[in-house]
């Protein structure tokens, strides 16, 4: 890989940018923990496993994902290579490729060129091992059981402002480059802190503005699922939806407060 792994980078990526927790993800509050990481910490349980720590670490995960293969690889029972094959094909669709194809998107857009070219070969491994399961029958239960993006004229303004750092809920994924262009963009002063005080702060000095610019961003995302390789169906049509019916939903706030 081109470069090396530089620590300032490590940090400035996964600790500051991209957390790599499924929870934040696929949760309904795009944040660590909650019902989501539950769910994954679940899985882990039904394989008789006891769950780490952070369950939903991407690390963790693919660790999981490697034993898993070991393991099916090893077994010499075609009944028990099957339900180990079963398990690992579960831990894909429901646990890596609900979240990971737009982690990896915004991954490659951010990252430097080391983490970049990671970014490339995690996501070539996911479509070879995607293509050789097959789709699933149903979209993983993550992506079921999301909420939508709340409208603020009848679920409230908080409930709305937090749920747009959502991703399941919007379809996007929102770190603090993304805030930081808005603002340069705009025009705009930038606040220090979490993204959620950055966002407010924006929305309060051009709200029409602001929600503009969400929305070309969601619309946007939308075109990055849609143009992902078919072996990601039905995840892929799954988050081009969500990022399609929010930027129609930001976009018709707009003109409500210009």
């Amino acid at each position: 890989m081109p470069g090396r792994a530089d620590a300032a980078d490590y940090t400035e990526l996964f600790g500051l940018q991209l957390w790599p927790y499924a929870s934040i993800y696929v949760g309904a509050e795009g944040k660590l923990g909650g019902e989501a990481r539950d769910r994954v910490a679940g899985f882990w349980r039904a394989l008789h496993l006891t769950p780490p720590a952070e369950p939903d670490h991407l690390a963790a995960l693919l660790g999981l994902y490697a034993t898993l293969a070991d393991m099916e690889a090893a077994e010499q029972d075609p009944a028990r290579r099957q339900l180990r094959r079963s398990s690992r094909q579960a831990l894909l669709w429901e646990h890596l490729l609900s979240w990971l194809p737009p982690y990896v998107a915004k991954l490659e857009e951010i990252a430097s060129p080391f983490y970049t070219t990671w970014g490339d070969l995690l996501r070539e491994a996911l479509i070879s091992e995607a293509r050789a399961f097959g789709a699933p029958d149903q979209l993983p239960l993550h992506l079921r059981e999301a909420p939508v993006l709340p409208n603020p004229q009848t679920d409230g303004a908080d409930v709305f402002l937090a749920s747009l750092l959502a991703p399941v809920r919007t379809g996007m994924v929102l770190v603090r480059d993304d805030l930081g262009r808005a603002a340069r963009e705009l025009g705009l002063g930038l606040r220090q802190g979490e993204r959620a005080y950055v966002l407010k702060a924006l929305l309060g000095q051009e709200p029409a503005a602001t929600l503009k610019w969400l929305a070309e961003e969601a619309s946007g995302w939308s075109q990055i699922h849609r143009s992902m390789p078919e072996e990601l169906e039905p995840v892929r049509s799954f988050w081009s939806r969500r990022a399609q019916a929010g930027a129609q939903l930001i976009a018709s706030l707009s003109p409500i407060l210009a």
